[in-house]
């Protein structure tokens, strides 16, 4: 009679141990599946999202001005958490490597700001402060030293997801 309850007690033992596994392992399994899961949508994402650089230009010695069009298929805004990074020589032949933060209000010294978007050459009335598939984008930038006369330059504009649209300038 002993042995018949230890047996039953070991068995249950062994019911609850395997279902508390199998729980364990469904649980695992599920949780890995849905991180494949996120993992292929921001692929998906980054596989969609193009930038062409269409003009760079210096209207003064210290301001850049980069207008970039969304060539890919995907929405892009937060420019806030876009990368600017400005690689130049100044008047003295000092080389600079610099991010420049970016700014809502007024522009500062190694500062960017969102100047426009367009649409065809029209403001944009869809979507306003969103860079839709087709539109172009003006990034302005104020940097401290100016840029240096008969030097190439380059410019490289990035999305919080990676992609990244780059470009020569010279003064």
């Amino acid at each position: 009679m002993e042995t018949v309850i230890v047996s039953i007690i070991c068995i249950a033992l062994v019911v609850f141990g395997g279902m508390t596994m199998s729980q364990g392992f469904i649980t695992s399994v599920d949780t890995s599946t849905t991180g494949l899961g996120e993992v292929g949508q921001r692929d998906e994402s980054i596989m969609r999202t193009e930038l062409t650089p269409v003009s760079t230009s210096q209207p003064s010695a210290n301001t850049l001005e980069v207008v970039i069009e969304n060539t890919g298929q995907t929405k892009l805004a937060n420019f806030s958490k876009w990368d600017f990074i400005v690689q130049y020589y100044d008047g003295t032949g000092t080389y600079h490597v610099e991010w420049l933060p970016y700014t809502a209000g007024a522009l500062g010294d190694n500062e960017w700001e969102l100047a426009w978007i367009k649409l065809g050459g029209q403001p944009e009335a869809f979507e306003p402060g969103v860079l839709n598939p087709g539109e172009q984008v003006m990034v302005r930038a104020q940097l401290n030293p100016a840029v240096g006369a008969a030097t190439t330059n380059m410019v490289v504009v990035s999305t919080p997801s990676g992609v990244t649209a780059s470009t020569y300038f010279w003064p």
